[in-house]
């Protein structure tokens, strides 16, 4: 048996590594360069042959026993080989899903192999919704100048990984990455496909020995694109000419009767009196007529996307039972200071907020919210005023009930909105040299139900598989403005957690951020569609998706909502003319409010 020393040392596994890099050398190679020395009778090529053949495909998992079974492998040599296993291992695993696929660059980077393949290839990048890469997976290898392969093989794995977006990449052998006219047909097939289950279609980029084509840069006629813009995704679906279906379907009138919403004292404040994205106040008779008409026998309502909590305002009076949910921190204080039927005492809750409106924001010091927000959202002694009352409720929150509590902090929340330099939301502030001192601190008048109210602080995919209902009012928000984050400063003062804030717009760090808002929105709600044990669903959504803002469009459109509808059940469409309040920065003309009623088919699934 020859030594590695009689080996030329050209050939021998250092030597080669060194001169042509560990591309160049087989596993046998650099296995024997981990091992160093092999045994009297066999080089450390020859046993480490041995140990790749032994173990093949299980080589990765291998032990220290199994190692130890091989001739001239003792304890050392497979603690060695174990060790750099599994440091590689954890290398991996804690940076597989860290790769971001920032533009069609990391692609091509990622792709590089594909330029001197013989053959053509279909690779498919499976990414989350913040397009950190899940998988490369190669879907089809063909001969020159063609590539069998259908949307199935593509979007199974994703559906699997559960994929929010994919790039696709192909390779041509001849050398020239021009799109044939079959690339064109392909593309805007899968592209098609993509849409109609939810899941994006980025980009297809087409690679060769010298050259390499990016379908969205083409159509964007920029080569230095970012796959995420200015917060916007951008998608192959949203450039192609596709011709998009306009919305038809029977439109079913309704005849009108008053929901009174529940009298409320005077200097307080109502539960509607908040400026609030896609609130249905002004709605309220409609949709509940809709529901009087068409949906029988119900006992238990849910409002899964509760927002402002008006529609449940109603439901509380009309129904045995309520479920009221939200994700948002702010939404579900005010919740329970509105709706959770337990004790409190009002004249406590008067003596405490008439001494806080005696405070001079003269004796007071600076604080987390003045510091903050003072001069921006609010005038340095407004400021000063909330942070100091904030702080005086945590500190005295042992004093105070939970209903007490909740009772405080909703009626902060109100006062502060109410006075905010915002035009209704808190995604910017208006510049101004001078903000006016109001802040003044007026309570929340409670409402009495004697129906059973449940409120959760949940996300609705997941609350949605733990409840049983008679009917589901379906909310979601529609486009790609995150409520979290357009309600922040409200969302900061509820939680009290004084995170570290970012940007002109001093936002803490992302938290409750909702698909609903991003590409998956339809998977999302097919998923939740189907997961409620109900007898009727109704749906209320309007028709922005033609908005001339781009985040002002609707992630789903009617006719998909009527599709994901009518696979539980028998679906009735409504419609009504509606300005809703918006960002202040939306111009949509012909606004229509729809509210698809469903009677589910098996009564509770």
């Amino acid at each position: 048996m020859a030594k590695i020393k009689d080996i030329p040392k050209v050939e021998r596994p250092r030597e080669k590594l060194l001169k042509y890099g560990a591309d160049a050398l087989s596993k046998t190679d650099l296995l024997a360069i981990l091992l160093g020395s092999g045994i009297k009778g066999k080089n450390v090529q020859k046993l480490s042959n041995q140990i790749i053949k032994k173990f093949g495909q299980k080589f990765l998992d291998i032990t220290i026993d199994e190692l130890k079974t091989i001739s001239g492998i003792g304890e050392a040599k497979a603690l060695q080989i174990v060790s750099a296993l599994s440091l590689v291992k954890r290398f991996y695993d804690e940076n597989k899903n860290e790769i971001v696929i920032k533009n069609s660059q990391d692609i091509l980077s990622l792709s590089y192999e594909l330029r001197d393949k013989k053959k053509e290839y279909l690779i498919c990048f499976y990414l989350n919704a913040r397009n950190e890469l899940i998988k490369k997976e190669t879907i089809s290898i063909g001969i020159v100048n063609k590539s069998l392969f259908h949307p199935r093989e593509i979007f199974h794995p994703a559906i699997e990984l559960n994929a929010s977006n994919i790039i696709l990449i192909h390779n041509h052998p001849t050398g020239n990455a021009t799109p044939s006219q079959n690339d064109k047909e392909i593309v805007k097939k899968i592209t098609e496909a993509g849409s109609l289950i939810g899941i994006n279609v980025i980009d297809f980029l087409i690679i060769s020995k010298n050259d390499s084509y990016s379908f969205l840069t083409q159509l964007l006629n920029n080569d230095n694109i970012n796959y995420v813009s200015e917060g916007e995704q951008k998608t192959l679906f949203d450039f192609l000419e596709i011709e998009k279906p306009i919305y038809e379907s029977s439109i079913t009138k309704v005849t009108e009767y008053k929901y009174f919403l529940p009298k409320i004292k005077n200097n307080y404040h109502q539960l509607h009196n908040r400026r609030y994205i896609g609130n249905k106040q002004k709605l309220l008779n409609w949709i509940f007529s809709i529901i009087k008409q068409d949906c029988q026998d119900i006992k238990s309502f849910t409002d899964i996307f509760a927002g402002t909590g008006i529609v449940s305002s109603v439901a509380i009076n009309e129904y045995k039972e309520v479920i009221i949910n939200d994700f948002l921190h702010s939404n579900n204080i005010i919740y329970k200071a509105f709706f959770e039927q337990k004790n409190f005492d009002e004249e406590k809750i008067n003596n405490i907020i008439r001494n806080y409106n005696n405070i001079n924001s003269d004796d007071l010091e600076d604080n987390y919210f003045s510091e903050n927000f003072g001069g921006k959202y609010f005038s340095y002694n407004s400021a000063r005023i909330i942070g100091f009352i904030r702080e005086n409720i945590e500190e005295n929150k042992e004093n105070l009930t939970d209903k007490e509590y909740s009772i405080l902090i909703a009626s902060l929340l109100y006062s502060v909105d109410k006075i905010a330099n915002t035009v209704g939301h808190y995604d910017a502030y208006f510049k101004k040299q001078h903000i006016e001192d109001k802040f003044f601190l007026k309570p929340i008048e409670p409402i009495n139900s004697n129906s059973k109210i449940m409120i959760y602080k949940e996300d609705a995919n997941k609350l949605a598989k733990q409840i049983k209902t008679d009917l589901v009012y379906i909310d979601p928000p529609y486009n790609s403005r995150q409520y979290s984050r357009f309600y922040h400063v409200l969302e900061n003062l509820t939680t009290w957690k004084k995170p570290k804030l970012y940007g002109v717009a001093l936002k803490p760090e992302p938290e409750n951020m909702s698909d609903y808002c991003r590409v998956s929105a339809k998977k999302r709600l097919y998923e939740l569609i189907h997961s409620i044990k109900t007898k009727y669903f109704a749906v209320s959504y309007n028709n922005t998706y033609n908005s001339k803002s781009n985040s002002s469009k609707n992630k789903i459109t009617l006719e998909e909502i009527e599709e994901i509808l009518n696979s539980v059940g028998t679906t009735k469409i409504y419609e009504k003319e509606h300005q809703q309040f918006n960002t202040g920065k939306t111009d949509f003309d012909n606004h229509r409010e729809y509210l698809f009623i469903t009677k589910v088919e098996n009564g509770k699934n």
